[in-house]
């Protein structure tokens, strides 16, 4: 099968080659000249008379008698430069207060307008407009707001390399009117200057300026001035609007302060003294924002963030940390300004403030141990400053504290009061200088404090301090065509000597393991760790072709950033080469095509390779705007220094690992997706596969139901199982595991929604064939652990050096929401939530997926009600 499986892959790569050679001309010939359609200029107008109602129609005088229409959008998808069958023009205006913004649709077959009502920050579905505007006129970021024609709102950041944060909010109003008589849909849109950050003593007037117009059913892009699909940068390719003089300084003040009543139910447990009855509370908090000449100082005072979607089940079997994405508004407004990292590795992940505590309670049984219920760790307050002066410099501050939490302790009938996370102080600075979009040079430091004081448990557990430093360079040429950008990053954590013990030992380090010990190995005396990593690329991009990229990066063993950052793992070097090709314009069956060549390689500091891999990505959307990805990579050589926790290296079998993702027009009312991973090692049981169909079903324009089913099934002959004396046992593991997520999304009116969301999910696994590890980094397969021969009784196994419990398990949960959401008066929110949990880890192996939802629903739950209010008022 190997061999056959390797023809294949032969054979796919030469048809990829094949159309990459192949790429034709765009079929259409009528275009608009380049140099008419990019890096447009409008001059806006400063509006006098009476204010218009915003209501969506423009034939007030405020709109007919000033200002002027900008020229015809023009086409970027599916012809790039191409006019449009649908037409669009914008006029935009301002006074002391506010930015206007009016836009005309017309629409050649209005009867197939997409007008569906999302939630509040959803634009995925429905015709919708959009303005953004580079108001420092600085190529980095720039406040984007979108209505569709059903009226619904959606504010973002979006940064140069199109990174999105749908979290950021603003106060700000909008309506829009369809008249199929005129074949059109226009809308009205009214922003305070209030909302926005800038430059109020600008020398030029000059702000940059995208509008977007998006047709659903045809997934026709329009823009006033057009963003080449190669482009060199997304804001750095917006047009300009001219004529920002006289603006009003910012001076604003608004408070949002919001009471919240919670009651939460928990089963009791036979023989706790807790839990059993249900416990309410009253909670209050504020926030607040300040503008401060070119700066936004926000404050949040006691947060709650109870409305937020809930995290995804996960069963995580590896060394890993599992990483979540963060959903608090606060944190995620001005996200990109603190932004400082590689990938996933980043040096500050704001959910260390406020997470789950570090220490559980000692001892937990359920028999004779037990302990009060306990969520995350409580946030007294936080402060955020952020903004960029006319100097070009931005500058982001973040300031945080977080309380004691302790808990109830019942151990044997004595009840006690045990801390498990101590109060701690939580700083983020950071500065960038942009000197003309084309030269970006900055910093970022970071620092954690704990406060430990008659604690000595915790300070046994946790580092005192923990701080890092880190510079970056990005240097643009030849109008952003080539690139070179670098980071530099150095930590430095202190503790006491048994807290930088662990430290050394965890996952992210594990200097204990073989393969190290000719260049680290845990010192229990030391009382600091310090380390540095970062990376360094170079490459192609912008409105080429072909584009590519050399990228080397590093982390040396003493490298952590996990107090207020995160990183998987440290002591490594790698090189990526990435090399692809991008075809824009129309040719045959296929509006687009991506196909991308990468060939990595690793080492750690001790100089072992320790992973080498290429692979070949696919990305294609066909006329009928259905989509393909597919990737396909090799990997002829691998070392794990984590699977043995610590222990010798284990070498695998060369691999194939496939990822196809495929789905139908988003814009039709069923659309179906379909996700496909599969991992494959040669002449090795070791296999990983995860299949996940979805489907989403709008009803008229006000029901979403959305749902999908996953399923994985994980055979792998080498599972870590544990450590017996000086030996590192493993299994062969059979793991299947099921989930779903179940979605309805009702939306009344663009202000008024509810949402339902359920999911439930099982893991069940059993093991066979134990073994112990022998010369794992052998090359031949066989060499790597010895079979040993076991006996099962009564939920353990016993072999000659000695006995261990049996592995299998089973984990249930069920988890699901209920949030009702009505925006009774701009920025003023009313929400009413019920969460509901179910879960239990257990023994023994289920593959029936039936069986395992019927133990689901017969778990005890634990249920919440919270009602939350909030009301926004402006200075």
């Amino acid at each position: 099968m190997p061999k056959r499986y390797i023809q294949e892959m032969h054979k796919f790569s030469f048809y990829l080659l094949l159309l990459c050679l192949c790429a034709a001309a765009n079929a259409q010939t009528e275009t608009i000249p380049f140099d008419k359609a990019y890096k447009r200029v409008y001059q806006i107008s400063r509006a006098t008379g009476a204010k218009p109602a915003i209501d969506g129609r423009l034939d007030e005088p405020f709109w007919e008698e000033q200002g002027l229409w900008s020229e015809p959008f023009v086409q970027v998808t599916p012809y790039e430069r191409a006019p449009s069958a649908s037409p669009t023009k914008a006029k935009l205006l301002y006074d002391d207060t506010h930015i206007y913004i009016g836009i005309y649709c017309k629409d050649a077959e209005p009867e197939r307008m997409n007008r569906f009502v999302n939630n509040r920050d959803a634009n995925g579905i429905g015709d919708l407009v959009s303005v953004a505007f580079d108001t420092y006129h600085d190529f980095r970021a720039a406040p984007e707001f979108n209505v569709n024609s059903g009226g619904n709102r959606t504010d973002l950041i979006v940064t140069d390399r199109l990174d999105v944060n749908l979290s950021w909010n603003a106060v700000w109003e909008s309506a829009t009117q369809v008249d199929l008589a005129d074949s059109s849909w226009t809308a009205e849109i009214r922003i305070p200057f209030s909302r926005l950050r800038y430059n109020w003593k600008s020398g030029d007037g000059i702000w940059g300026l995208h509008i977007r117009r998006i047709i659903r059913r045809n997934n026709e892009v329009q823009n006033w001035s057009m963003i080449p699909l190669k482009n060199n940068g997304h804001v750095f390719s917006f047009g300009e609007m001219h004529g920002m003089d006289s603006l009003p300084r910012p001076r604003s003040m608004d408070f949002r302060p919001y009471l919240m009543g919670r009651n939460h139910a928990a089963p009791s447990i036979a023989g706790s003294p807790y839990g059993g009855s249900p416990a309410r509370s009253l909670n209050a908090g504020l926030d607040a924002r300040f503008a401060l000449s070119d700066f936004t100082l926000d404050l949040t005072v006691n947060p709650d963030f109870g409305q937020v979607e809930l995290d995804p089940s996960v069963m995580n079997l590896t060394a890993y940390e599992t990483f979540y994405d963060e959903k608090r508004p606060f944190f995620l407004e001005g996200k990109h300004i603190l932004d400082f990292g590689n990938g996933s590795d980043m040096m500050f992940y704001s959910r260390r403030i406020g997470s789950a505590p570090s220490s559980p309670v000692r001892g937990l049984n359920g028999t004779d141990v037990f302990a009060e219920e306990k969520g995350n760790v409580p946030i007294i307050g936080a402060m955020k400053l952020t903004g960029t002066n006319r100097n070009g410099i931005t500058i982001g501050l973040l300031q945080s504290v977080t309380a004691r939490l302790s808990t109830r302790v019942s151990r044997v009938g004595t009840e006690s009061l045990e801390t498990l996370e101590a109060p701690a102080s939580y700083t983020v600075a950071r500065v960038q200088k942009n000197r003309n979009g084309n030269t970006l040079v900055g910093g970022m430091i970071t620092s954690v404090n704990r406060f430990f004081s008659g604690e000595p448990v915790l300070e046994t557990l946790l580092p005192a301090n923990a701080y890092t430093a880190g510079i970056d360079f990005t240097q643009y040429f030849n109008n952003r065509l080539y690139y070179i950008d670098a980071k530099a990053m150095l930590s430095s954590v202190k503790g006491s000597a048994e807290a930088i013990a662990r430290l050394q030992s965890n996952p992210v380090h594990y200097f204990q393991r073989e393969s190290a010990a000719g260049y680290v190995g845990i010192d229990p005396a030391r009382t600091s760790l310090v380390g540095t990593g970062g990376y360094l690329k170079a490459g192609r991009r912008g409105n080429s072709r072909f584009t590519f990229a050399e990228t080397f990066e590093w982390a040396s063993p003493g490298f952590d950033l996990n107090d207020a950052g995160y990183l998987r793992q440290a002591d490594l070097k790698s090189n990526l080469s990435a090399l692809e090709f991008r075809q824009t314009d129309v040719w045959r069956i296929f509006r687009s095509n991506r196909i991308t060549l990468t060939q990595k390689n690793q080492w750690d500091y001790g100089g072992s390779a320790i992973n080498n891999y290429a692979g070949l990505e696919w990305q294609s959307m066909l006329l009928n705007r259905y989509e393909i990805v597919l990737n396909e990579t090799y990997a002829w050589h691998q070392l794990d220094s984590r699977l043995l926790r610590g222990g010798p290296d284990m070498r695998y079998n060369p691999a194939f690992i496939t990822d196809l993702t495929f789905n139908t027009d988003k814009a039709r009312r069923l659309v179906f997706a379909f996700n496909w991973t599969g991992r494959r090692h040669l002449g090795q049981v070791r296999s990983y596969n995860t299949l996940a169909p979805s489907l989403n079903l709008r009803l008229g324009n006000h029901i979403l139901l959305a749902g999908q089913f996953s399923y994985a099934s994980n055979d792998d002959e080498l599972q870590y199982v544990g450590v017996l004396g000086s030996d590192y046992l493993m299994g062969r593991m059979k793991q299947r595991t099921y989930g779903a997520t179940l979605r309805l999304q009702a939306n009344i009116t663009p202000d008024i929604s509810i949402q339902c969301y359920a999911s439930p999910f099982t893991s069940t696994a059993t093991f066979s064939d134990f073994k112990l590890a022998a010369d794992t980094r052998a090359d031949a397969y066989s060499d790597r652990f010895r079979s040993i021969a076991v006996d099962h009784n009564s939920g353990e196994y016993a072999w000659d050096g000695g006995s261990f419990a049996d592995p299998d398990f089973r984990f249930n949960e069920f988890r699901s929401n209920i949030v009702g959401r009505w925006e009774y008066l701009p920025g003023s929110t009313l929400y009413l939530v019920w969460e509901h949990r179910r879960s239990q880890r257990t023994g023994g192996y289920a593959a029936d997926w039936g069986d395992n939802l019927e133990r689901m629903f017969g778990l005890p739950s634990v249920n919440t009600l919270m009602l939350k209010i909030n009301y926004w008022f402006d200075l």
